[in-house]
């Protein structure tokens, strides 16, 4: 065989095994999972008892990426002397599992402690506060890195990822419009609301959620009857915060806040959207729960049990589920942009594994 004729059989070759590698291309990567925030909210835990615990046992079984309590963390007066039974040694399961705390202060918090002596605006930090005050911690509370507030701030946001999915606005609704505000009378602490309406603006997140303490929106706590002999005092139960509502309520409209969690009532109530905003009462993370009275039409589920609310959050869906402290799934649902009602999950549905590597 001369010479051309073997350089075209050897290009004949080649060109066969080109052929047969482009027959089999690589295989490719699986495709990502979608990415996905998961979070927990919780009010009103700070007993460390028994119920505490049980509800911490089952946040165990989920391990939200971060925890938000919505205030009244240490009982009954945020006393330092019970951080570390109440909290610190309470939570460290999860905190040693890399799971984030985030806290409001609720009216626990800051029982005795009155307000500095302010002529212009409110601090933002814990010396608002007369934090001298004997009995009064929240500089100790704020201050501390477990309970996760930014920067030493009582009022502040967080995001849960880069992107963000979702954006967390934590405030401080003791020195708001709430009944028995410490800025008596009026609750005008408006350096957080302008501080509030600004970073709502600015805010680049797919989800926008406000925690604080006292509810906006929530049932009333059912009545107290006390009998002493032939004698009887029925007291009622608390209420919303009306006015707290109608200071938030237009700006949070404005800016597209999605969801507000709030704790003090001890019970779980999911409202009704209002405003186009999902109001949800989880205060069921430790102190015995208590019932509500009936709101047909404005009270879309509820109940007196221990409990958390799990987040599961994706570009397209808003998903929650409510644990109680045996394990059982009591309301479940989701919502997109712009639904104006949820959709309800199967009855017992419980929150999906996390995607592998997540």
């Amino acid at each position: 065989m001369d010479r051309r004729r073997a350089g075209r059989a050897t290009i004949a070759v080649v060109v066969a095994v080109g052929a047969l590698g482009a027959a089999r291309p690589a295989p490719s990567a699986p495709p990502s999972p979608p990415a996905e925030a998961r979070l927990a909210f919780l009010g009103d835990s700070g007993s460390g008892d028994a119920r505490q615990r049980r509800v911490r046992d089952q946040l165990l079984k989920y391990l939200p990426r971060q925890v938000f309590l919505l205030g009244d963390n240490v009982y009954s007066a945020g006393q330092k002397a019970y951080f570390a039974a109440r909290f610190e040694q309470m939570y460290e399961p999860l905190m040693s599992r890399a799971v984030e705390f985030h806290a409001a202060l609720g009216n626990h918090d800051v029982l005795l402690c009155g307000l500095a002596e302010a002529r212009g605006p409110l601090s933002p930090r814990a010396d608002a506060y007369r934090i001298r005050d004997r009995g009064c911690d929240v500089d100790d509370q704020v201050a501390d890195a477990g309970f996760g507030y930014r920067d030493r701030r009582r009022y502040y946001s967080i995001v849960s990822d880069p992107r963000p999915l979702v954006e967390v606005f934590v405030l401080d609704s003791n020195t708001l419009g709430i009944s028995d505000t410490k800025l008596w009378p009026s609750g005008d602490d408006w350096a957080q609301v302008a501080w509030l309406d600004t970073a709502l603006a600015s805010s680049r997140a797919r989800w926008k959620v406000v925690t604080l303490h006292h509810p906006p929106h929530s049932p009333q706590a059912e009545g107290r009857v006390f009998k002493v002999r032939n004698w009887e005092w029925k007291f009622g139960g608390r209420m919303r915060e009306s006015r707290l509502d109608n200071q938030l309520a237009p700006m949070l409209q404005k800016r597209g806040v999605d969801v507000v969690f709030a704790g003090h009532n001890h019970f779980y109530a999911r409202m009704v959207p209002q405003g186009g905003i999902r109001y949800f009462v989880t205060g069921g993370g430790g102190r015995p729960p208590y019932r509500f009275e009936p709101g047909p039409g404005y009270v879309a589920a509820g109940g007196a049990f221990n409990h958390f609310v799990y987040v599961r959050a994706t570009e397209t869906a808003f998903e929650y589920y409510v644990i109680d402290d045996q394990g059982r799934s009591r309301d479940a649902g989701w919502f997109a942009k712009g639904d104006k009602a949820d959709q309800p999950l199967a009855i017992g549905a419980l929150p999906p594994p996390p995607a592998p590597g997540r």
